[in-house]
């Protein structure tokens, strides 16, 4: 790559951004102190844009962009040295031709993931951003090095930044906001999930968007709610793909050929279905980790296509060639962008499946099923590293590119203190009744951070022999212990399976 694109020739200062954590600044004071309930982000807003006097209709978008570039020892949370780091640098270069990148943006961690989210003009080059985003990551794992985190740059597994961060290892996602004159205010839905793959969001896709108990709006709504949603599902596994394609499972060089082939031109395998026309189909499909639904549509009047406003990072990383060939050490961590209220579910409503304690894949070493966690924004692990899950809504002026305020979906001092209750409890009886067995754990095909199983498979795999199978003589006796001289069916009047 060449010279950066971003930037300026001198570092936008700090104080040219509006802090949220000084709003109450000068003004009067209406509670005699505040309960801290959650580890509420700093919203910093470029001043340029939030105080315009004359706010454009312009058509903007919503990034997220979230990795683990090293995380305190155990894999449970973000140095705060880290994402200060991170933040500085976004905020300092944050410039493309003269104007602001992000007019308005937060930086957060959920486990040991940090993630930048932001509102930009949908006229910046995308490829620019993604550009900011991977420096500014990259300059998170030196701190984190530094530091003596453990993983530093673990999620960046690119070895350079190539045009996009799509298969170099950060989870990243943008939603383009309404272009609208009369209502500026748009609520979005912004959920991180760590230590876990994509498949853990189709509990939100599956309930809110598509089952009338979770979201009693898709029955009595007037809003194009009441015409159901279209669905795109993405086929993740590209390593099932190559054997459908022909290449032998056990021939590596074959499938990792065909692997790239698929993976070339950034290509996705998907498939578009209607809710809830095709509900057994969506239902079908979602309940593997193969197929996540990455994308809805809202549906016009004709039950076409209307407004996108859902979108999550739908990849495998797992299947992506890194210098080490297609492997990663890790689950895919995802994060989601999602519109809120109007036209779609209410905050509570998309959320409200976790309640039920659900399993997802990931945990410790990427190797188990467990109950997800609903935990608050800024919060660390608990048990056996997650898998964890958090959720935030912000109010956007899409008018001004402003995030005017945050508000934790699991946040401390709510019903979901009883649902983190019921979920560490199960995760407890679960993972110590099965141990290392499945349920707990993946199917081997699944499981991270594998080496040492392989060789010690491959071990076990030289040892086996092929014998006769195991039979009992006529008396009942073992005879000659059923694995020496002819099997039982070439004996007179004798079958395999018999015992007299």
């Amino acid at each position: 790559m060449g010279a950066r694109r971003y930037g300026s020739t001198n570092p936008i200062q700090l104080t040219e951004y509006h802090e949220s954590r000084n709003e109450l600044a000068g003004l009067p004071v209406t509670s005699a102190e505040k309960i801290p309930v959650t580890n509420t982000p700093n919203i910093f807003s470029h001043k340029a844009y939030v105080f315009a006097k004359n706010p454009a209709l312009v058509p903007r978008l919503i990034k997220a962009t979230k990795a683990d570039v090293g995380g305190v020892g155990g894999h449970v949370v973000a140095a705060e040295e880290v994402k200060s780091i991170i933040a500085k640098f976004v905020l300092e270069n944050n410039a493309f031709h003269g104007e602001p990148i992000f007019t308005s943006l937060v930086v957060t961690h959920t486990g040991d993931d940090i993630a930048v989210t932001g509102i930009m003009p949908a006229s910046v080059d995308m490829s620019v951003v993604d550009e900011l985003m991977w420096d500014a990551l990259q300059e998170g794992a030196h701190k984190a090095a530094e530091l003596g985190l453990y993983g530093p740059g673990q999620d960046l597994v690119a070895d350079a930044f190539t045009g996009n961060l799509r298969g170099a290892g950060p989870a990243t996602v943008a939603l383009p906001l309404p272009v609208r004159k009369d209502n500026p205010s748009q609520t979005v839905l912004v959920s991180f999930a760590d230590k876990t793959e994509p498949m853990a969001f189709n509990y939100y896709a599956t309930g809110a968007y598509l089952l009338p108990r979770f979201n009693t709006g898709l029955v009595i709504a007037s809003s194009k709610m009441k015409r159901g949603y279209i669905m795109e599902i993405v086929d993740l596994d590209t390593k099932a793909q190559a054997i459908e394609a022909g290449a032998h499972p056990r021939d590596q060089k074959a499938l990792d050929g065909k692997m790239e082939e698929l993976a070339k031109g950034l290509q996705e395998k998907v498939l578009t279905l209607r809710a809830p026309e095709d509900l057994y189909d969506i239902e079908g499909l979602t309940r593997a980790s193969r197929f996540v639904i990455a994308r809805i549509w809202s549906r016009n009047d004709q039950g076409e296509r209307d407004q996108l406003g859902y979108i999550c990072s739908a990849e495998r990383l797992h299947n992506i060639k890194t210098k080490k060939g297609f492997t990663y050490g890790g689950k895919d961590d995802p994060v989601l962008l999602a519109f809120a209220q109007g036209d779609w579910p209410a905050p509570g409503e998309i959320t409200s499946p976790w309640a039920a304690c659900p399993m997802v894949a990931g945990d410790c070493r990427g190797s188990h099923n467990l109950h997800i966690l609903p935990v608050p924004i800024n919060s660390q692990t608990s048990f056996w590293s997650g898998p964890i899950l958090s959720a935030i809504t912000l109010s956007v002026n899409i008018h001004t590119g402003r995030i005017g305020a945050i508000s934790d979906q699991f946040a401390l001092g709510t019903p979901w203190d009883s649902v983190r209750r019921q979920a560490s409890d199960l995760a407890i009886q679960f993972r110590l009744a099965h141990g290392i067995k499945q349920p707990a754990t993946l199917h081997e095909e699944e499981l991270e951070y594998q080496e040492g199983w392989k060789e010690r498979r491959a071990r076990l795999e030289r040892q086996f022999e092929v014998k006769p199978p195991l039979t009992f003589g006529g008396n009942g006796q073992g005879g000659n212990g059923g694995r020496e001289g002819k099997p039982a069916a070439a004996r007179k009047g004798g079958r395999p399976d018999e015992i007299d």
